[in-house]
């Protein structure tokens, strides 16, 4: 019997902020009062699990009413799928993701380290094996569709959190800051 490669999501918001405890507690106090739907579901030094109705729609309200100048929260990403950090389970659910996303050349982003067999793989090869047979134009500086892989610790093992959509689709704080 073949193992199921996504599981069931029990987190879709990957929030990451500054260090320490205090930037942790503003982060979540700032996540709790922009969205009054958010449940925490885990938190590791630097980083926030939670789970929302509508990763995206959260994304887009927090750059919205974020305060862009005081608060301790770097990057927000929306999670679409959630698997085991295998490059093959990777592979099928980017696949599955890419075909429900629009046209247009596409880039794959890598944070952390996938496995094949056991071995733990260079960053550039899990891209490629996860990139082969997909029937779109690579473009890694300016890509229509972004396929972000987060590894994440989430209890007691490692996740893969998976992200396909347009690069503006994540919240980045720091590239906020620069264009105001």
């Amino acid at each position: 019997m073949e193992k199921k490669k996504e599981l069931m999501a029990p987190f879709n918001l990957i929030v990451t902020h500054l260090p320490g405890y205090p930037n942790k507690r503003d982060a979540m106090r700032q996540l709790s009062w922009l969205l009054d739907d958010v449940e925490i579901v885990d938190s590791r030094p630097n980083i926030i699990l939670a789970k929302v109705p509508d990763p995206d729609d959260a994304v887009r309200r927090l750059k919205r009413s974020l305060p862009i100048d005081s608060t301790p929260i770097l990057r927000v990403i929306p999670v679409h799928a959630v698997t085991y950090p295998k490059v093959d389970s990777v592979r099928e659910v980017v696949h599955r993701l890419l075909r429900e996303a629009g046209p247009g050349s596409f880039a794959v982003r890598l944070d952390g380290y996938l496995y094949s067999d056991g071995e733990r793989l260079h960053r550039v090869d899990a891209a490629k094996i996860i990139a082969d047979g997909v029937e779109r134009p690579v473009n890694l500086s300016s890509p229509d569709i972004l396929v972000y892989v987060k590894v994440v610790r989430f209890r007691r093992s490692y996740l893969a959190a998976i992200y396909v959509g347009p690069p503006d689709g994540i919240l980045r704080v720091v590239r906020l800051r620069e264009q105001q």
